[in-house]
């Protein structure tokens, strides 16, 4: 005898069905290899509809790491996300609910597609293409460094203490150059700090190197964009670092990771070129 399920199990059954499925419909996975001592997997969900396309780059961690974020500050997270969008997307985003909503939204459905909750993902945002993205490695044993950046300069490009700030809280990415440092090292707090300032000299090198001008100053050599933003991850497995700065060889790493990463990152999205070869 076939025993029949109640009809309401039936439809809760498929609900549930429907929305795991729909956490990213129609996607493409594109797996990003990483060397094996950082201990992290990453990939990108591709998106396409109506040509306007969603990529987010997702490293996954096997247990919590501590970040120290641009955006959130110091964390202990599962994993750490750089979403990328089209511009026309984040255009409809603001004229219908901003962008702090939608990205919200976006870490809830990268949290469900991996088990873990909101709280535990890291996460920056751009308008660049994430197929532009750059992934450069550094080796010197035992250390391993590695930036993953997006970059674009086209339209917010500015040269910091020269440009005027009219930010207004709130405001859609344009622009941006997002960089996440991963590392095998084991970061004090104050060396995750001193990294950001190793890694914000290498991406101002960068846009020397490439002559970004200023969107704002005729004349003027741009620094970066208003809107920059960088991921620290501090490692499990290595030596433990308190100085990251250029006179180490942990910092050394860093910056020229950084460098050739945002010079590619650039090269890729906006088609600047180097003023001099290396």
């Amino acid at each position: 005898m076939v025993r029949k399920l109640p009809v309401l199990f039936i439809i809760i059954l498929l609900l549930i069905i429907i929305d795991v499925n729909s956490i990213f419909a129609d996607v493409e996975i594109e797996e990003v290899p990483l060397p094996a001592e950082v201990e992290a997997k990453a990939f990108v969900i591709k998106k396409d509809k109506d040509r306007l396309w969603e990529k987010t780059l997702i490293l996954e961690f096997p247990k919590k790491r501590r970040v120290l974020s641009t955006i959130d500050g110091f964390m202990e997270v599962k994993a750490v996300a750089n979403h990328s969008a089209h511009p026309e997307i984040w255009k409809k985003v603001k004229e219908e609910k901003g962008g702090k909503i939608y990205l919200r939204e976006v870490k809830e459905k990268i949290a469900k597609h991996l088990g873990i909750v909101p709280e535990e993902i890291a996460m920056l945002a751009t308008a660049a293409d994430m197929d532009n993205r750059a992934v450069v490695v550094k080796e010197f044993k035992p250390f391993v460094v590695v930036a993953l950046v997006t970059a674009g300069a086209k339209t917010n490009a500015l040269r910091t203490g020269v440009d005027e700030g009219n930010y207004i809280e709130g405001m859609e990415p344009q622009g941006t150059v997002n960089i996440i440092l991963l590392t095998n090292a084991q970061f004090t707090d104050g060396a995750m700090a001193r990294a950001i300032i190793t890694a914000t000299e290498a991406k101002t090198a960068a846009f020397q190197d490439l002559n970004v001008p200023s969107s704002y100053t005729k004349g003027a050599q741009a620094t970066g964009t208003g809107t920059d933003n960088i991921i620290v991850v501090t490692g499990t497995n290595g030596p433990k670092v308190s100085y990251t700065g250029g006179h180490s060889k942990i910092g050394e790493l860093i910056g020229k990771a950084v460098y050739e990463a945002v010079v590619e990152a650039l090269k890729k999205q906006n088609g600047f070129k180097m003023l001099k070869p290396n």
